[in-house]
């Protein structure tokens, strides 16, 4: 719309004005000026309840200083119908009820030369006029009110409310959910009770619906909703866009009392299927404990008038899974879930600086916020139950066969490893091979800290690389594994000092025996006196030979992996070496300040590489030492099926340290998707108790170690 020049003279130097358009005007020759508001209310009534054509669409043109004049104009020709000074304004009314909540009342003195919509009227000069308005909404109808009174009552030359008006604005909007089941008529669906008002309480394998609603609670300018783009679901939270399933929604769309009858409050609403089918959502017929939930994110993209970008509304939200037959009680609470957002947004302003009230430009941001303020979850001790789904896989579970099929992987691995003992032969021989301390210290702080075998050449490390890439034969294990961490086969300086630490008493004689039983419950070898008998002699040893680490119940689980393949005196052996060329020695000493700065490093990492995993864990409470910390002190020694520890021992002893944050980062990449629909119980049993299961399979343990060995250079920074 163009600038009007008779306002531009009249409102002095700041000439702006703020439209409202498309308003319905009309004029009675009756003086309102005296009325109180529920005379005025009646007459609104008899307004709206009998319906005349006596109104005409303007546009109102209200000037941003309190000397300037106000102007109704017609909203098609443009004319002038009415103007008058601001500060002659007499009575300023609204309805007071909800049938007549969008009429605005006026009335002003006629000391000013006016022009009537009537010119024909014969009042007498110094009577009140009286001007009615009725808005498309009732957010337009306190935005006239607001702007009229704050410009009325400013200071004489103070900019504050002028500047105000051309600040971007905000609306409150409420998003409201539900999930409704079917009742068994597959016609009727009944709202699934919900805990604490948040979590769904939902049954397997039951039909649902998906019922969104959305209301405008306030704001100075209405939200013009045209439709709805799509409702989207996903099993989690932190989801990106891609991540999502669109279930569409466009055709169930209900508005005003229709909507609010589907879901009470709300002016616009719509529901879509739950997508039971697909297997992203395979989770919602797990049936949990009473202490699990799990994370589902629901978008909600509407459509708003003259804006190309639609407005998205996003909830993350919980559930909880009982079986197909649960009864609840009628009493519990069946009231949609809600979320409040906050959206900022800018209103159109033209060439001349005149503003377009509830013509919306642009939506900056939204912000959402809970209107109960509901504490966030807190964690719990997690709950174990007799179900052996519920239970972790007892260490020391799997079968790892000794028989090498592949003919011409057992001949590559023949010819390398001779070729091997050659070159430690002469290494030894020319000094070649010893790392320094210097160095050692300074590939512990790295993070690759092991003997490397970078002095054989690049090519031949290729070759050692590219064979354990694929896995050590089982009967290959001991002889490589002394090979790698560069402990001799024939060492027998260490050896001489296991004979003489077993005839030595130890204090920790007490607490080893104790934990024997809880060493690789699952293995034969381990439930048998001979195998017991071993892991203590080793633990024993090691206890007595490193006074400053002493017994960790950590250390037996890699020494018990080191039993299954070679005899005490070589697993004492390479226990000693692995944890002082490898760095594991140090997570155990000045109260574990080394696995501390390991777990700050993973943690570090894990919110480089996969932020909207650290950010959930961090909503929950959940730290990485409460998950990692075993991981780094048993090597994954402790919970994993043997098929995959085996294949992480020969990695770790070949690549370093390195090997075990990639793998602890391949774990978090793979469960992802299920970590980000947990709460803080299921989070710490899925990290128990399903993950390690998930690797009895042997594609799922080539995946894991396919992704952690092409893992990219590692930043903690």
């Amino acid at each position: 719309m163009d600038s009007n020049p008779s306002l531009d003279k009249t409102n002095g130097s700041d000439s702006r004005c703020i439209y409202f358009e498309d308003i319905q005007f009309f004029s009675p020759n009756i003086d309102m000026s005296s009325w109180n508001k529920n005379e005025v209310n009646k007459y609104f009534h008899v307004l709206e309840n009998n319906p005349t054509d006596c109104f005409t669409v303007v546009n109102l043109l209200i000037p941003t200083n309190r000397e300037g004049i106000l102007c109704i104009t017609d909203s098609i020709s443009n004319e002038q119908l009415i103007c008058f000074p601001l500060n002659e304004i007499k009575n300023l009314s609204k309805g007071s009820d909800t049938a007549t909540a969008n009429y605005v009342l006026l009335t002003h003195g006629t000391s000013s030369n006016n022009e009537a919509i009537d010119p024909s009227s014969e009042e007498p000069l110094n009577m009140y006029l009286t001007h009615i308005l009725r808005c498309p909404t009732y957010h337009g109808t306190l935005r006239i009110i607001d702007v009229i009174r704050r410009i009325i009552t400013e200071e004489t030359g103070s900019t504050a409310t002028r500047s105000g008006v051309w600040e971007p604005t905000s609306v409150t909007l409420r998003l409201h959910l539900d999930i409704r089941e079917d009742d068994g008529s597959s016609v009727n669906f009944t709202p699934v009770p919900k805990e604490k008002s948040e979590l769904f309480k939902m049954r397997k394998s039951t039909a649902k619906r998906l019922f969104v609603g959305v209301s405008q609670l306030d704001g100075r300018v209405y939200l013009p909703i045209n439709g709805i783009l799509d409702v989207c679901l996903g099993y989690g939270r932190y989801l990106s866009d891609s991540e999502l399933t669109y279930l569409g929604g466009e055709e169930n769309v209900t508005r005003g009392e229709a909507s609010s009858n589907s879901l009470n409050g709300t002016s616009f609403s719509t529901w879509v299927t739950w997508p039971s089918n697909h297997n992203q959502f395979s989770m919602f017929d797990v049936i949990g404990t009473r202490d699990e939930c799990i994370f589902f994110t629901v978008v909600v993209r509407l459509l708003i008038h003259k804006l190309e970008e639609p407005l998205a509304l996003r909830r993350i939200c919980r559930a909880r899974v009982y079986k197909a037959d649960e009864i609840f009680w009628l009493s519990l609470d069946r009231k949609p879930v809600i979320e409040d957002y906050t959206i900022k947004l800018t209103e159109s302003i033209d060439e001349n600086g005149n503003l377009y009230a509830g013509k919306i430009q642009k939506i900056l941001n939204v912000t959402a916020f809970h209107p109960e303020n509901n504490q966030s979850i807190v964690p719990s001790v997690v709950n174990q139950t007799e179900d052996s789904d519920n239970e972790p896989l007892m260490s020391g579970n799997g079968i790892v066969s000794r028989e090498v099929t592949d003919d011409q992987l057992l001949l590559e691995w023949g010819h390398l490893v001779t070729e091997w003992h050659h070159k430690v032969r002469q290494s030894q021989a020319n000094g070649l091979g010893v790392s320094t301390n210097s160095l050692r210290i300074e590939l512990l702080h790295s993070g690759c800290s092991g003997p490397h075998i970078s002095h054989f050449g690049s090519a031949f490390c290729q070759r050692i690389r590219r064979l354990v890439s694929r896995g050590i034969p089982d009967a290959l294990r001991a002889e490589v594994w002394q090979l790698l961490s560069g402990c001799p086969v024939d060492e027998s300086g260490l050896m001489d000092a296991y004979r003489i630490l077993i005839t030595k008493p130890c204090k920790h004689d007490e607490v080893i025996r104790r934990d024997l039983a809880r060493t690789f419950p699952a293995h034969s070898f381990f439930r048998d006196k001979i195998g017991q008998e071993s892991l203590f002699l080793v633990s024993r040893a090691y206890a007595l030979y490193d006074e400053e680490v002493g017994y960790c119940q950590g250390l037996t689980f890699f020494a018990a992996v080191l039993l299954l393949h070679m005899p005490v005196e070589q697993a004492f052996t390479l226990l000693v070496q692995v944890n002082n060329n490898y760095g594991v020695r140090e997570f155990f000493l000045n109260d574990f300040d080394g696995l501390h700065m390991r777990l700050y490093q993973l943690d570090r990492i894990i919110q480089d590489q996969l932020p909207d995993v650290a950010k959930h864990f961090s909503d929950l409470g959940l730290e990485t030492h409460m998950f990692a910390s075993q991981w780094f002190l048993t090597l994954f020694t402790a919970k994993f099926p043997l098929t995959v520890v085996f294949h992480i021992v020969d990695l770790f002893l070949t690549e370093g340290l390195i090997f075990i944050f990639k793998v602890s980062l391949a774990l978090l990449q793979l469960a992802r998707r299920d970590l980000l629909g947990l709460d803080f119980e299921g989070v710490l049993k899925h990290l128990r108790v399903a993950m390690p299961k998930k690797y009895l399979a042997h594609d799922a343990n080539q995946e894991l170690l396919s992704i952690a060995l092409s893992a990219k250079s590692l930043k903690s920074s």
